[in-house]
């Protein structure tokens, strides 16, 4: 089945050009207002949430929230839409759970390539029992790679795509010291030009999800470096600035 985009637009326009670009290019598409958009993703749960944010930049951050706070819908990938002139809005948007910004008029191949690029849009189904080379473990910590899951004492958080591969890399070569711009390659589409302060806002938000599923965090921030998984720390012992 094709792959499907949940879409809330301010205005049919938009939407009708979004729709054709991403049918023609193998995409399912459905149409969502603000305030069904939560209620349609937890029901279709669809591979990614497209929202544009017009002139009212503050109503869309509360969209996102309201995505981000449910459970069934807090881990799909959401895309912002932003118009020329708000890009000041970035930010703001990224701290809210958007996981990616394009401003407006965006190349359509831009937006596809990004959507291509999401690992649950390209990946194969997982079996049901992961291969052990499908999974990484640290600590009390199982990462099951094809599911962008990650399991504590039998809780479990599924991830964004983003900070899911940025966790998934941490992970593999623990107490090593990533750059920024070493995460950004990790974590996004060679052709999108990334903000070294982007990293540091999914940096975070990774911390939250782990500190809330294991009460601790293994993140360290090595100053004027980058990011390294703390080597000799275990997952519940608490937070690492």
């Amino acid at each position: 089945m094709k792959p499907l985009i949940l879409i809330c637009p301010r205005n049919v326009d938009i939407y009708l050009l979004l729709t054709h670009i991403l049918n023609v290019d193998g995409f399912r598409t459905v149409l969502a207002s603000e305030e069904e958009v939560g209620e349609k993703a937890a029901a279709m749960k669809p591979e990614a949430i497209i929202l544009d944010t017009g002139t009212d930049v503050a109503s869309t951050l509360k969209t996102c929230v309201t995505i981000r706070s449910n459970e069934i819908t807090a881990a799909i990938p959401t895309i912002a839409l932003v118009a020329a002139g708000d890009e000041r809005h970035y930010l703001d948007l990224l701290k809210a759970g958007v996981d990616e910004n394009f401003v407006r008029p965006v190349l359509p191949i831009r937006l596809l390539n990004y959507l291509h690029s999401l690992s649950k849009l390209t990946a194969r189904p997982a079996p049901i029992e992961p291969p052990l080379t499908d999974t990484l473990a640290f600590g009390g910590l199982t990462i099951h790679v094809g599911r962008r899951l990650v399991i504590y004492e039998g809780r479990e958080l599924q991830l964004g795509p983003i900070e899911f591969k940025l966790l998934s890399r941490l992970l593999e070569a623990p107490g090593n010291v990533f750059s920024r711009q070493q995460l950004i390659e990790i974590g996004w589409p060679p052709n999108l030009y990334v903000q070294s302060r982007t990293v540091d806002v999914h940096i975070g938000h990774l911390r939250r999800s782990l500190r809330r599923l294991t009460g601790g965090n293994l993140i360290r921030t090595v100053r004027a470096s980058g990011y390294a998984v703390e080597l000799n720390r275990s997952v519940g012992e608490g937070c690492v600035s």
